[in-house]
């Protein structure tokens, strides 16, 4: 049992130790074997996140080098076409910022650095910037917004960091959705402000959704593959949102 915990600490993950009885020692044994599957499990996914990060990071670049090569290279007398390319280097930019973002807010998280700028805010005016940052991503894949939206009172809360919150949101809608629309509903209660996101895309997996706002997690290899993501933006929107006071949940059908 102790040459298993020193192989542990030095990295050994594949250690396992024999079971061979049901008093303490046997508990000890268990808990030890239990705890390098927990971190051979953890160091997987870290090092899942770490090639998905990459790739995610090398996708906007290729883009943004492919058409500015493009623009200096040709003589482009047709200014919608050239229009067109600076709006997809724009996107593709804004793409780059998000997802550098979400890895210092990662590390402030971390340190417990994090803080807040709070202010009384418009929340419709938050949302509606929101859609615009994603605009041309939604527009491409023949998705559309639709608003519902009450009278909403200003609220005390972070414009910034709501904002943030509202793009990782319809991010994750546009990733998942083709062809569909994208539902924002704002309903007034009693005590508090309800928001909802609705999407029409292929939905989650219910035995998926307990782990949807866990850091680093991301649903289904195979269609994370295909969608991208890096398991982030979720995360950071559940520790935004409970940041300033609130909650967040997900329901699904697929």
């Amino acid at each position: 049992m102790e040459k298993a915990t020193r192989r542990i600490a030095k990295g050994d993950l594949t250690v396992k130790v024999e079971e061979t009885s049901t008093d303490e020692l046997g508990s000890l044994a268990q808990a030890i074997n239990d705890l390098a599957k927990d971190l051979k499990r953890f160091q997987d996914t870290r090092s899942e996140f770490f090639s998905s990060i990459s790739h995610e990071l090398r996708t906007p670049l290729t883009y943004i080098e492919g058409y500015v090569q493009l623009l200096n290279t040709e003589t482009w007398e047709d200014k919608e076409q050239r229009k067109q390319m600076v709006h997809i280097i724009s996107s593709e930019t804004k793409r780059l910022k998000g997802l550098v973002n979400d890895l210092f807010d990662l590390a402030k998280f971390e340190e417990g650095k994090f803080e807040l700028t709070l202010e009384w805010i418009d929340l419709i005016e938050v949302i509606d910037n929101a859609m615009d940052y994603v605009n041309l991503r939604a527009e491409n894949k023949g998705i559309q917004f639709i608003l519902h939206e009450e009278n909403i009172p200003l609220l005390f809360l972070d414009g910034n960091r709501m904002q943030q919150v509202f793009i990782n949101l319809l991010d994750n809608a546009i990733r998942y959705t083709k062809d569909g629309t994208i539902t924002i509903t704002l309903s007034n209660e009693e005590s508090f402000v309800q928001i909802e996101v609705q999407d029409t895309g292929i939905g989650i997996p219910e035995e998926e959704l307990p782990f949807i706002f866990d850091r680093f997690h991301r649903v289904e290899k195979s269609r994370s593959r295909e969608h991208g993501g890096t398991g982030l933006g979720l995360a950071i929107v559940k520790r935004l949102v409970e940041l300033q006071g609130g909650t967040i949940g997900v329901t699904s059908q697929t």
